[in-house]
């Protein structure tokens, strides 16, 4: 009944399913309701091909793409698809949701700016995920769920888990543009970051907006009272663009020294979709044992009298 269910849903939605080699389904074009923005989230999504057993769930990867195009990257140029076919088929991965939204050159913050892109943080860590958690069977627990993403979306998968702990298990980065604050005495950054970061921390730059949104000195708050501390995995390529190996390994060596489970891959590479790509698989491997879609819940199927 599921692979039927599911068709049927695409075809309503006049979106066309992945190649017949692949097992997952992908749906395009979709929309969310957010209140958050004012308008709605657009996104993309990739289906596991079977229904999770009676009484379970599926876990939820929410999948953030970097710089222009935009939501359809991960799938075009990404091969996620392909990638998440095989990862769940090995065993690396549980069938897995992956939500693929579209934030523009947000850098996945909110900003409320004249002609800023609003919102966005709010927007996806809220009202999106509301209304996935509604709309499909999807474990509605932060031991189900993670956040990863590329460049800017590297930063803003940390970003997310950061400042959301109890939403997310795991944050991954790849290639992502971390870096630490900017001190007045910073010529030069303050300089490359008037036409870097697209407004989305003032226009002009705004270093004290910059710095209020960075990861940094949101590492000490990870653990403090009742906020867990999500497990992180960095990764980045020897030729990345200056300044992201270094931003990765001082992350790395912060979240250490916070006792957080960080990951740090350093690899050959360039900012570009071979390294992406390649990348991705390994990432998933990872995030395989740190998703549990029962939410702590040992014997899920038994609230329905199915379990195994």
């Amino acid at each position: 009944m599921w692979p039927r269910l599911l068709s049927a849903v695409i075809l309503a939605a006049g979106v066309a399913a992945v190649p017949a080699h692949a097992t997952g389904l992908v749906q395009r074009g979709l929309t969310a309701p957010s209140r958050s923005l004012g308008r709605p989230i657009h996104y993309n999504l990739y289906l596991p091909a079977k229904a999770p057993p009676p009484g379970a769930r599926w876990p939820v990867l929410y999948l953030l793409h970097g710089g222009d195009p935009g939501e359809a990257d991960w799938l075009d140029a990404g091969g996620l698809a392909s990638t998440m076919d095989k990862a769940i088929a090995s065993g690396a991965l549980p069938p897995t949701v992956v939500v693929m939204p579209f934030a523009g050159d947000s850098w996945y913050v909110n900003n409320r700016d004249p002609g800023g892109a609003g919102a966005m943080e709010t927007a996806l860590t809220r009202d999106l995920v509301d209304a996935i958690d509604a709309r499909l069977p999807t474990a509605d627990c932060r031991q189900g769920r993670a956040v990863a993403g590329l460049s800017t979306g590297g930063y803003g998968a940390l970003l997310f888990a950061f400042d959301h702990p109890t939403a997310y298990a795991a944050a991954i980065s790849l290639s992502g543009s971390i870096s630490p604050p900017i001190e007045p005495q910073m010529k030069a950054r303050l300089k490359r970051a008037e036409r870097l970061y697209d407004g989305a921390f003032g226009e002009p730059f705004r270093a004290s907006r910059f710095n209020a949104m960075n990861l940094f000195p949101r590492v000490p708050l990870l653990g403090v009272g009742l906020r867990p501390k999500p497990a992180v995995y960095l990764d980045a390529g020897d030729h990345d663009p200056s300044g992201i190996v270094q931003g990765a390994t001082e992350l790395h060596l912060a979240l250490l020294r916070r006792g957080v489970d960080s990951t740090l891959r350093v690899v050959g590479g360039r900012h570009d979709w071979t390294l992406w790509r390649r990348e991705l698989r390994p990432a998933l491997a990872w995030l395989g044992t740190r998703l549990d879609a029962t939410c702590g819940q040992p014997v899920a199927a038994a609230r329905t009298g199915t379990a195994e």
